[in-house]
């Protein structure tokens, strides 16, 4: 019997609003520069402290969307094997 989600859940059955909490507190102040260059953050100035830029980082990436898990999920694991094949021995 398949039963519809139930509002407010994803299709894995977990809720759409549980997200693993990061602490970009943990990242180095060159890490989060290259956050805000890549992702053209505005609002956040040339001469941002680590707490600015960890707070433009965290509003920046909680706001994002992710409409397909799983073609995400493929795409990143395309990548990465991409980058780093495996030996064929």
């Amino acid at each position: 019997m398949d039963a519809e989600p139930r509002r407010g859940a994803s299709q894995f059955g977990t809720p759409a609003t549980l997200r693993p909490r990061l602490n970009f507190g943990k990242l180095d102040v060159n890490s989060l520069k290259r956050y805000q260059r890549v992702h053209k953050l505005v609002g956040v100035p040339q001469t941002a402290s680590k707490e600015q830029l960890v707070s433009a980082v965290t509003r920046h990436f909680s706001a994002q969307v992710v409409s397909d898990e799983l073609k995400v999920i493929a795409a990143f694991v395309t990548a990465v094997q991409k980058r780093h094949p495996l030996s064929k021995k």
